[in-house]
C-alpha cells in the first residue's frame, strides 16, 4: 500500500516561506528606529568632560555656532578652561551674553577638517573679528597655540577636535 506524502510536502513548504517571510519583516529598518548620529551639541551635553563648556551653552541659549553645518569645532575641555583659571562656568556668565557667544564662535571654523586636512594657515572663524591660526609644531598642528588633544570626534553636523586650551582670554 502506497502512503501519500503530498501534506508533508506541503507543510515543509509552508513552514519554509512562513521562516523567509519573518527574517524578512524582522530585518526592515524604519526611520523611527534608526538612532542617529550625534550633534555638537548632543556631544556637548552629554560628555562630562564639557561641563564647562555645557554651562555656556546653556547660558546663550545655545549658541548659533553650534547649530552650523559643515563647520569644525575646536571644543576646549574642562581641563582647557582650567588651564586658564577658570574652574566654574560662573567666571564667565557675569559677562553679557553675547560676549560669551562670540567667544563660544571663536572656536568654531567654516568648512569640514579632518586633522589630517588642516594646513597651516590663516582662517575666519564663524565669530567674524576673529582669525583662526594653524600651525605646524613637529608632528602636529596647533590652532592659535592651542594642541589637538583629541582629534576627529566625528558629529552630525561637523567635526570636533578637542583644544587643551583657550584661544581667547577671559576676564
Amino acid at each position: 500500500m502506497k502512503k501519500n506524502r503530498f501534506g508533508g510536502r506541503w507543510a515543509t513548504f509552508f513552514l519554509a516561506a512562513g521562516l523567509f517571510s519573518t527574517i524578512l519583516i524582522s530585518c526592515k529598518e524604519d526611520k523611527a528606529d534608526m538612532v542617529g548620529q550625534k550633534t555638537v551639541s548632543d556631544v556637548i551635553r552629554e560628555n562630562p568632560e564639557f561641563s564647562i563648556l555645557k554651562e555656556l551653552v546653556i547660558y546663550t541659549e545655545g549658541s548659533d555656532a553650534l547649530k552650523a553645518q559643515d563647520a569644525t569645532f575646536f571644543l576646549p575641555s574642562d581641563a582647557a578652561f582650567n588651564k586658564a583659571k577658570i574652574t566654574s562656568a560662573s567666571q564667565i556668565t557675569h559677562m553679557p551674553k553675547d560676549t560669551v557667544r562670540d567667544f563660544l564662535n571663536s572656536h568654531v571654523l567654516k568648512g569640514l577638517y579632518s586633522y589630517a586636512e588642516l594646513k597651516p594657515g590663516k582662517y575666519d572663524a564663524v565669530y567674524k573679528k576673529f582669525k583662526l591660526e594653524v600651525a605646524k609644531k613637529d608632528t602636529s598642528f596647533t590652532i592659535n597655540g592651542s594642541e589637538i588633544a583629541r582629534r576627529n570626534v566625528n558629529a552630525s553636523n561637523a567635526i570636533i577636535q578637542i583644544v587643551d586650551s583657550l584661544f581667547v582670554k577671559v576676564k
